[in-house]
């Protein structure tokens, strides 16, 4: 599968500080193959709303001939997955092992948490199939829905809903800079209204084709052979 790398889409995710090696299976190029392997294991535990538990996590490592330790290193130094103390994945993006706000009905079956609203966006691409994702505007309070399907398009309430892309503007991984900024708001007023009573973020709202887009992007293509 190709995927269409528009301006506006672009635009989100420089706002993000989601940067060309960060997207679709660039994310991974740096991995050796059992680390890579081992990476899309987590996911696809996560998406058949499982997280992985930190004994099995390393059970998976040492079954690929890896040193659980090094490659929770590597996958951290690639800012992909942070696991606990005890080797638990709590990160691994797009998934969260904890509840930031963002639920996403995969398949009409299964519940899994993300950890911002791009991610939240990336989910149907990466696994082909049909989401709903709730979540709440920062501001209001309001219930946004967005259902996507990857033959059959977007629908979402309310209309005016956005995302506010942009960056907490601070160094280290995704979670402690971009994450808790991408979040979807009920209206563009909404989101300004947030940037402006939070002066230390930076970013923009975008519309929703955009962020869905920038989404697509960074894992359309994650779980295809290079």
């Amino acid at each position: 599968m190709k995927v269409e790398r528009d301006a506006a889409a672009l635009d989100v995710l420089a706002a993000a500080e989601i940067r060309p090696e960060r997207q679709g299976v660039a994310r991974v190029r740096r991995l050796s193959a059992e680390q890579r392997e081992l990476y899309l294991w987590i996911l696809r535990e996560f998406a058949a709303a499982t997280p992985p538990t930190g004994d099995a996590t390393h059970n998976a490592a040492a079954a690929l001939g890896l040193d659980a330790a090094d490659a929770f290193r590597v996958l951290a130094r690639e800012d992909l997955v942070h696991v606990d103390a005890n080797g638990r994945p709590v990160v691994a993006y797009p998934f969260s092992a904890t509840p930031r706000g963002h639920r996403v009905l995969i398949d009409g079956k299964r519940w899994v948490e993300a950890m911002c609203a791009i991610d939240a966006l990336g989910i149907a691409p990466m696994l082909g199939l049909p989401t709903e994702i709730y979540s709440r505007d920062r501001v209001s309070g309001g219930e946004i829905w967005i259902r996507l399907d990857p033959s059959e398009g977007a629908w979402w309430e309310p209309q005016r809903a956005v995302v506010l892309a942009g960056s907490a503007c601070c160094d280290g991984p995704s979670f402690r800079g971009c994450c808790d900024v991408l979040n979807f708001f009920e209206s563009r007023e909404n989101a300004e209204r947030y940037l402006a009573v939070n002066p230390s973020l930076s970013g923009h709202p975008t519309s929703l084709p955009e962020a869905i887009a920038a989404g697509r992007i960074v894992f359309g293509d994650l779980l295809r052979d290079e």
